[in-house]
């Protein structure tokens, strides 16, 4: 191709390009919406803009929609020139307050028109659980706490498929949840609450019981982080060399991971080193960090020894990149655990607020946990009577890391129990399976095999009725698979076949 000829193609490309772009900005379809009106459960919305968006390598050409769902529930519906006649909805995390933008790409490259919603608050403007606070200049706090607990989520979901139907003349075919964490919840909370709105739900490390985990936040805090019993991060690396020690070959195999934890019993009294003279060292643990370690493991009790809610995994103490699991969640300065939970017995969990001057070493367990009971049934999603998912098809995918430090995994396992038995066994594993995953953090991270497709098996089950059976997982570092391993459903676990490299999928096989 000579110089001339290639000048010239490279102008047509140009030209080409250009007018595409043009095109897609005077989409007269994206524009009609800013002055459309609609509302949902009852609630004005305002739309604010409606932006045609060229391609980028981040996302599609799309039409981007912004407003409110009154009094203050900020959304963002993304809608792809190219659509493949479906809906997907993320979720946020901890106290949202923001709209998850990044996590709508993933959808949105699909061709997915994608929805998320900050539930009600600005963070910025009110971080944390202050969004909640009765306070003469936050009129809207508790519209605001119910946005949060459930409402601003629905109401975005019904809100999306009114634009999606105005822009394409369609209502989408099928309708997904993904979240993780608080999105976790969130979604669970839509199966309980709202069925219809979707057909297939990626639930990953679910808040599902927020009142437990925060109370849980408090009781590690005044076990581990304050007084005699506090620990430093440390002491880390000596809690999960013993940990592992007497617990990675429980599962007939030491290749870093505990398969599942409940099968090892750790006694820190008997399985840390103690000081001698009970004089804190480095190397060793004073009796008095021994029982607030005995605390963590052990579960919040009242003074009586009644179990109020399940203690932490073993697992989590093991660092990767030198950071511990426990690190932000667990000890030192109490990390979220204590945060979170301050904020919401400061201003959500309790009739009057206890208000911004209590803090978490108030916390009574003898006296408080009764009075949050309310404030549990409003944002717990914990409801096991998922029939009409079942009735109407819907699926859900659901996983959690045993090593999560931050959300407790042993709740995704009560709560799927009490399902099966809530609707049976057989009956729940038709539509509902869990994945509990060995080494993993919150979300991702860890020494397991964090990373896995939970979304392409979803829409396989929803879709095309072809379950999942175990789902490819694999941990990778710097770029490359150190490991792979089948993800087994519950109660099912992978068990070592007994030869070849542990490090190797192919030598697992999901076994009872």
């Amino acid at each position: 191709m000579n110089q001339q000829n290639f000048f010239t193609m490279l102008v047509c490309l140009m030209w080409c390009a250009l007018s595409a772009t043009t095109a897609f900005a005077n989409d007269a379809k994206c524009s009609a919406l800013a002055v459309a009106t609609f509302e949902t459960g009852g609630s004005k919305v305002k739309i604010e803009s409606a932006t045609p968006i060229a391609a980028t390598p981040q996302a599609p050409a799309h039409c981007d929609v912004r407003g409110m769902i009154a009094p203050e529930a900020k959304f963002a519906v993304k809608l792809p020139t190219d659509w493949n006649q479906r809906f997907y909805m993320v979720g946020g995390g901890g106290y949202a307050g923001n709209l998850s933008l990044p996590q709508m790409n993933a959808g949105l490259q699909k061709g997915y028109a994608t929805a998320t919603t900050d539930t009600g608050h600005d963070s910025q403007k009110e971080p944390l659980g202050t969004f909640a606070e009765r306070r003469t200049d936050n009129p809207n706090a508790d519209r605001k706490k119910l946005d949060y607990a459930y409402l601003a989520v629905h109401n975005t979901a019904v809100l999306a498929k009114q634009l999606i139907n105005a822009y394409y003349g369609s209502a989408p075919k099928y309708a997904y949840w993904v979240g993780c964490s608080t999105g976790g919840r969130q979604g669970l909370m839509e199966a309980q609450r709202y069925p219809e709105d979707f057909d297939g739900y990626v639930i990953g490390a679910p808040v599902l019981k927020v009142s437990g985990e925060n109370m849980r936040g408090i009781w590690n805090a005044q076990a581990v982080a304050t007084g005699a019993g506090a620990l430093n991060h440390d002491k880390m690396p000596l809690i999960a060399e013993a940990v592992y020690k007497k617990c990675d070959g429980v599962d007939g195999v030491s290749d870093g991971l505990i398969n599942d934890p409940r099968k090892c019993k750790f006694d820190p009294l008997k399985d840390l080193p103690k000081c001698a003279n009970d004089t804190d060292g480095k190397d060793c643990f004073t009796a008095a960090q021994l029982q607030g370690l005995q605390k963590v493991y052990g579960g919040v009790r009242d003074s009586k020894g009644k179990l109020l809610y399940p203690g932490q995994p073993l697992g989590a103490e093991i660092a990767v990149n030198n950071r511990s699991g426990w690190i932000g969640s667990i000890g030192g300065d109490g990390g979220a655990g204590a945060t979170f939970g301050e904020t919401a017995m400061r201003f959500m969990a309790f009739e009057p607020q206890r208000g911004k001057t209590w803090t978490w070493k108030q916390f009574d367990f003898d006296k408080d946990p009764p009075q949050i009971a309310a404030f549990s049934k409003l944002i717990d999603a914990t409801d096991p009577d998922l029939s009409k998912i079942k009735k109407r098809g819907g699926k859900i995918i659901h996983y959690h890391g045993w090593a999560d430090a931050l959300v407790n995994p042993n709740m995704s396992v009560e709560y799927y129990e009490s399902v099966q038995k809530k609707l049976g066994a057989k009956q729940t594993n038709e539509f509902y399976k869990l994945y509990m995953i060995p080494g993993m953090f919150h979300c991702r991270g860890g020494v397991g095999c964090d990373d896995a497709d939970w979304f392409t098996p979803l829409v396989e089950w929803v879709e095309k009725k072809v379950a999942p059976d175990a789902i490819a997982g694999k941990r990778t570092v710097n770029n490359a698979a150190v490991m792979t391993r089948p993800h087994c459903a519950y109660p099912l676990v992978a068990k070592y076949k007994g030869s070849g490299d542990t490090s190797k999928a192919e030598n697992f096989t999901c076994t009872k």
